[in-house]
């Protein structure tokens, strides 16, 4: 929360807020959110003017008490108006920031965001094979409280199929496609066992028979393994471990710029290695959790690229500055990656291609936020879990 009158607090949490903006804003569920974006980051373009103007004012007004280190009077005095010169010219060029961000605003109001398009039958359909038949299961109208499902069964060798729509998996919220061609195949080898029964005792059945065609049953009854390993498959928890990724680290500004270097002379595996230093393992994970930090798909921007190497995710955008990395819900970091962080005082190297890209963005203003030599650790980091 804000204090409104001690300005070293108020800007430590103004910077966190922008860093973990910058790490929400990666992705919007809804486009029509970024307007109200849009509109708070004008207000903050607004009172960031104001600030600068109030940091270039309380260098002119207390240089009386402006020293170096020597205790040079004249020097610190001189060292004082030249920062609030470079401080009025920072409030300057905010005022372009601000124009633009405005016409920006503008131009998003008139636009009427539609509901994400309908993914067409074909998209929510789950498939399998089992044996010679292929299961095939997707979503149908629902029967009062119950979810209803058709199928179909096709027979690979004899090109035999067979369409329904009376699988039902009970009341309440439907379940995946994949789900329900388990259910089906529960019944499947229901009625292959009735089958099988059949063939051994002539003259009885049992319950399942006639739900099925018997090519279907007996094909069923041929292929009780396979049915009984997809039966136990778990689909929903498979499908939901695979997608499930916690953000290790985000990094902007400076020390994104040393990833990137990385990644131009070393390439993406040896950034992510660098980054995997930020790995704890359990702590980071359950601290992901904790946090909110925990994602169907890696979040990336229109302008971001992506990499991957065993269990982790890398996401870079050399134009916006930053870098993250994800690794799986489920999985262990490398024990001999992790707190492998390359030190500071590594080499800094750059290729031709990416430092004008890099050099437009300090240009447009990343260095106004930048840390200087000596600032407090705990401000110097960008967001990381």
């Amino acid at each position: 929360m804000p204090t409104f009158d001690n300005p070293v607090t108020d800007a430590a949490e103004a910077s966190a807020a922008l860093r973990g903006l910058a790490h929400a804003a990666r992705t919007f569920k809804d486009p029509a959110d970024t307007y109200a974006v849009l509109g708070d980051l004008l207000a903050g373009v607004r009172s960031l003017r104001q600030v600068f103007d109030q940091l270039a004012a309380a260098h002119i007004t207390a240089r009386s008490r402006a020293h170096d280190d020597a205790g040079t009077h004249a020097a610190g005095a001189t060292a004082a108006l030249a920062a609030a010169d470079e401080l009025h010219q920072a409030g300057t060029l905010l005022d372009a920031v601000h124009d633009r961000v405005d016409a920006a605003m503008s131009q998003s109001g008139r636009i009427a965001w539609h509901p994400e398009p309908a993914l067409p039958d074909s998209a929510v359909r789950a498939s399998v094979e089992v044996g010679e038949l292929r299961l095939t299961v997707w979503p149908d109208t629902p029967l009062g409280e119950h979810q209803r499902y058709a199928y179909r069964i096709e027979h690979t060798a004899t090109g035999q199929s067979v369409e329904g729509r009376d699988l039902f998996t009970g009341a309440g919220a439907p379940v995946s496609p994949a789900r329900a061609v388990s259910e089906l195949a529960v019944f499947l080898s229901a009625a292959g066992e009735s089958r099988q029964f059949a063939i051994d005792n002539p003259g009885q059945h049992t319950d399942n028979k006639g739900a099925f065609p018997e090519w279907v049953t007996d094909t069923a009854r041929q292929h009780q393994d396979e049915l009984t390993v997809l039966i136990d498959h778990d689909p929903d928890l498979v499908e939901q471990a695979s997608r499930r990724w916690v953000s290790i680290v985000f990094l902007q500004g400076g020390e994104a710029d040393q990833v990137l270097d990385i990644i131009d002379h070393d390439g993406t595996d040896a950034a992510i290695d660098h980054l995997a230093g930020y790995d704890f393992g359990e702590e980071t994970t359950q601290a992901a959790l904790e946090n909110g930090y925990v994602y169907d798909q890696p979040p990336t921007s229109a302008l971001d690229r992506t990499a991957t190497k065993d269990d982790y995710t890398l996401t870079y955008s050399p134009f916006l500055g930053h870098v993250s990395l994800l690794r799986t819900h489920d999985t262990t970091p490398d024990p001999t990656l992790r707190h492998a962080v390359i030190p500071d005082s590594a080499p800094v190297r750059r290729t031709v291609e990416r430092e004008p890209a890099r050099a437009a963005r300090r240009a447009e203003g990343t260095d106004w936020f930048a840390r200087r030599p000596g600032a407090s650790v705990s401000q110097g980091r960008g967001l990381g879990l």
